[in-house]
């Protein structure tokens, strides 16, 4: 069966993240025979599956693709997750600031970027910016804040309360699933020139493993969808 994967697997991001392969279910057949239950017809080869995937995808034939799903393991900044969130169709669980304590692992970038001028939700790489000087602000500040959140927790504080002062740039880990329809809909936005550059990394890591275990599907993808493809 196309598109099986067994071997872990994990891709780094940024400077402390990764995503990680945890499972799946279905597979590019899969979705083809739940689009051919509607009229009982059995599988007509692989020629005949990939042409009609492709058919189910480039017009909106939406439903066939929820019968798959996948599941990561992803370590991102707060920052991203707030972004990530947003994406309130998939199965989402994050590793708790109110029973855990948060390890000492901060992001911080290897470039600065200045805000877009013309755009208020983008930025632009700017060279004349002191990137190694910013990056030992920020994570001086990092230190700082991470030594009182410790100091805190060390006079008894509950976790609950002694997360309050822990950044947007620290990271935290989750497991979320998707639906296969839901999660093209997402690298549609994600993986785009316009959305923010460090959550772009993550959709591609994500994007990567997906074509691993669908690959027709996201053979299709790159054909029908891909919004880098379209502007090309």
């Amino acid at each position: 069966m196309k598109g099986l994967m067994t071997d872990p697997i994990e891709i780094k991001v940024l400077d402390h993240g990764f995503v990680r392969f945890i499972d799946r279910m279905g597979s590019d057949q899969r979705i083809v025979e739940a689009a051919r239950v509607s009229y009982g017809s059995p599988s007509k080869g692989d020629e005949a599956d990939k042409k009609l995937l492709g058919y189910l995808l480039k017009n909106k034939h939406t439903s066939p693709f929820e019968m798959c799903k996948i599941t990561f393991n992803i370590r991102m900044p707060i920052f991203v997750m707030r972004q990530f969130v947003r994406h309130r169709m998939q199965n989402l669980n994050e590793v708790s600031a109110r029973y855990t304590e948060l390890p000492d692992v901060f992001y911080v970038p290897d470039q600065w970027r200045k805000q877009d001028t013309k755009n208020k939700q983008g930025s632009q790489v700017d060279d004349q910016l002191n990137g190694p000087y910013l990056s030992g602000v920020l994570a001086d500040a990092y230190r700082q804040t991470y030594k009182t959140y410790q100091h805190l927790l060390d006079r008894g504080v509950a976790k609950e309360m002694a997360r309050f002062i822990l950044p947007v740039g620290i990271y935290t880990e989750i497991y979320s699933t998707w639906d296969l329809n839901n999660l093209l809909k997402y690298f549609v936005l994600r993986d785009d020139a316009h959305a923010q550059w460090e959550h772009q990394q993550f959709a591609k890591a994500m994007k990567e493993i997906t074509r691993m275990v669908f690959p027709w599907t996201m053979e299709l993808y790159d054909t029908h969808l891909d919004p880098a493809r379209k502007l090309s």
